[in-house]
């Protein structure tokens, strides 16, 4: 407790050095990179988890009751509590019992730079909403679409595309959701919308039928369903499909205290994979979330 080894770290780092303070803890000789395996830490029968928040994320995997988990709590970018809890023990934090299920992929050419991949949008979207280059002010970014309210995928291209370039203060290495945030609110003011609101639903702009991400890394995180899924979608009332959704995919570097944005790209979901491709092999990734004792972060 009290070592700030574990501060400001990018996730997948923080994960590893955390791994390797166990390691040293119980005495053994950390490796240079820990396998894939179940638990990561065999010969202890033990799995290691750092949280700054009581969101417990388990990936691809349900509870063990037989194995141990270290959970080192942290704070102020230092351990301030070490928790060793048995997996059946854990397993009273699991409310749901649920993997959640989220399906991956990367772009084809990581140096294409910006790109309007999809030159319209799909004929479903265009039926239904008639899209244009302009909008009349005062359209809420989370009310359902209608016509003569919604943007043109190549206008929503070109509103956003003087984002690129811009930097913006970084709230830290671990607050991916913060930071979307950010890239979303600037979104709203691009796009010309009424203000900044986020309905926590797909896709993040209702009234444009707009994903909005932000990626620091080539990894991205499709959500459920496939972009070119024919599944009527859900937020828009069934009128049109998941893959008539447009996708607003921002590439940004970080460098000290904030991050800039350099590339976009605008697509719709049934063009999507056209310029990016799904993970084979493993399709989708799985997490159990828990909601861990609040207790243990005062």
């Amino acid at each position: 407790m009290g070592r700030p080894d574990l501060g400001n770290l990018p996730v997948r780092t923080r994960s590893k050095v955390a791994k390797t303070l166990v390691c040293q803890a119980l005495g053994y000789v950390a490796p240079a990179s820990f396998q894939k395996v179940n638990p990561r830490l065999r010969h202890a029968n033990v799995d290691v988890y750092s949280q700054q928040s009581t969101n417990l994320q388990i990936w691809n995997q349900e509870v063990d009751s037989a194995r141990r988990y270290v959970v080192l709590i942290i704070k102020d970018d230092v351990i301030t509590d070490v928790k060793v809890i048995a997996g059946a023990d854990l397993a009273q934090f699991d409310t749901t019992g649920t993997l959640t299920s989220k399906f991956q992929a990367n772009r084809i050419n990581d140096r294409a730079g910006s790109m309007l991949v999809s030159a319209v949008d799909t004929p479903a979207f265009v039926t239904r909403f008639a899209p244009s280059s302009s909008i009349p002010q005062g359209v809420s970014p989370v009310v359902p679409p209608t016509q003569g309210k919604v943007l043109d995928i190549a206008a929503v291209y070109h509103r956003l595309l003087p984002l690129i370039g811009r930097s913006y203060s970084d709230p830290g290495q671990t607050q991916e959701r913060n930071r979307g945030s950010v890239v979303h609110k600037e979104a709203c003011s691009a796009l010309g919308l009424s203000h900044y609101a986020d309905h926590g639903q797909f896709p993040d702009i209702l009234s444009q039928l707009l994903e909005v991400k932000l990626q620091l890394a080539r990894t991205i995180d499709l959500g459920l369903e496939l972009p070119e899924s024919p599944t009527p979608l859900a937020s828009a009332n069934g009128v049109v499909s998941v893959r008539d959704v447009r996708y607003a995919i921002f590439y940004g570097t970080r460098t000290g205290p904030s991050f800039q944005l350099t590339d976009l790209v605008v697509v719709t979901g049934h063009d999507f994979f056209k310029e990016f491709r799904q993970f084979a092999g493993k399709v989708s990734n799985s997490k159990l979330q828990l909601r861990l004792d609040a207790a243990w972060f005062t």
